[in-house]
């Protein structure tokens, strides 16, 4: 793949959820190969598993999952905090309240991330200077130099990932996904993952 310019897919950040969005399809392969081009003429003899859109996505979500957090770990960074990290890099100086927004974490829960990144000195808060109840978020040195490092692994990986496609086939491929993902009520740039685990830490 030529000139990849950012990682525009945030890796989730628990394997086993990615793992577990298979479709009614989703069985042992068979010796079948493909099956047919359309659903209204599949059986269970004629579709093999990896005919399947849910199969298909399921697996790699599972292991870009997977990946992703191997190569974060020498960081000691989880993919959600790369997520909160990157989202204040590309905001910086917007207040809490708006890139947890953004991102669809609930305030209490937003506090409690950046709590623990504010606690490894790579966040601070800064008041408003035009509204002092609010509470501006801005990289410290160290968070901007964490993120520096771990955007360049994330692209790394975006480029292994899409190794064998054209810069035009990985834009196709990214619009037909995020149909996909309109059709699932997927919000644009906000990993299902993160919101499933601001659920079950809330």
């Amino acid at each position: 793949m030529k000139n990849l310019k950012d990682a525009d897919r945030s890796p989730s950040d628990s394997p086993q959820k990615a793992h577990s969005m298979g479709g009614p399809l989703d069985a042992a392969p068979s010796a079948a190969g493909s099956g047919p081009a359309s659903l209204h003429d599949a059986t269970p003899e004629s579709t093999a598993a990896f005919h399947s859109v849910g199969f298909t996505v399921s697996t790699i979500g599972y292991a870009v999952a997977r990946d992703f957090r191997q190569i974060l770990a020498p960081l000691e960074l989880e993919p959600r905090e790369f997520a909160l990290l990157r989202a204040v890099a590309a905001s910086e100086g917007q207040s809490q309240h708006a890139i947890g927004d953004r991102l669809q974490i609930p305030p209490s829960r937003m506090v409690a991330f950046v709590d623990a990144l504010e606690a490894r000195s790579l966040i601070e808060r800064r008041h408003n200077p035009e509204d002092r109840r609010t509470r501006a978020l801005h990289l410290t040195g160290a968070g901007r130099e964490l993120i520096d490092r771990a955007f360049a692994l994330a692209v790394g990986h975006e480029q292994r990932l899409c190794g064998d496609l054209s810069d035009a086939e990985r834009e196709q491929l990214l619009a037909l996904l995020r149909r996909v993902a309109a059709q699932l009520g997927l919000a644009p740039g906000v990993h299902a993952a993160l919101l499933d685990s601001v659920v079950a830490d809330g």
